[in-house]
């Protein structure tokens, strides 16, 4: 099941994506600007030992992520990469070498409309219509993988749109630390 798609660039918002070492990274995103992917920076053994941690936060993987990568550069398995875009749906996550200059800008990708950000804040200006806390429940769910988990969280998260009658946000901001939620509405120009 495949719950995150890209939309039409029209209908996309722009984020400016997190950064671990100085490394930009892009989940459930892509650059905005033009680049080349240079290679895996994960081998599927590191992928399946990270999928297995389940204690580690989202900036913990992220972290440990960046760490490998760096060393496949050392190890002469990648070339010097500027930035990551990690696929957790296919279980990847590439090096990437952008074209002109490093940027932290990337479309995101929505979910029945809704633009969900996930270690991204968004470019434009946003004021907090509801905080949501992290459903537990999830956080300590074995098994399964992050991907699973976030998709899970949005669906959650558009069904309480119905039952709490919280028709009044544009887009969900995904704290990767406790993975609560912010509903947001983007500030009229």
């Amino acid at each position: 099941m495949v719950l995150f798609a890209f939309t039409s660039d029209t209908e996309k918002r722009i984020a400016i994506v997190e950064t671990v070492s100085d490394v930009p990274v892009f989940f459930f995103s892509k650059p905005v600007a033009e680049y080349d992917v240079i290679g895996k920076a994960m081998s599927f053994s590191d992928m399946l030992k990270m999928a297995s941690d389940q204690k580690s936060s989202v900036r913990q993987k992220a972290e440990k992520i960046v760490e490998i990568a760096q060393k496949r550069v050392e190890n002469g398995k990648i070339t010097a990469f500027d930035a990551l875009i990690i696929e957790l749906e296919n279980d990847k996550v590439l090096a990437i070498k952008f074209k002109s200059e490093i940027s932290k800008k990337a479309k995101i990708d929505n979910y029945d409309d809704v633009p969900v950000y996930f270690f991204c804040e968004p470019d434009d200006e946003y004021k907090l219509v509801k905080k949501l806390d992290a459903d537990f429940s999830l956080r300590a769910k074995n098994g399964g993988s992050l991907y699973d988990k976030i998709n899970s969280m949005v669906k959650r998260t558009l069904k309480k749109r119905k039952d709490l009658e919280l028709d009044n946000f544009d887009a969900i901001i995904i704290n990767p630390d406790d993975l609560s939620e912010k509903l947001i509405n983007f500030k009229k120009i």
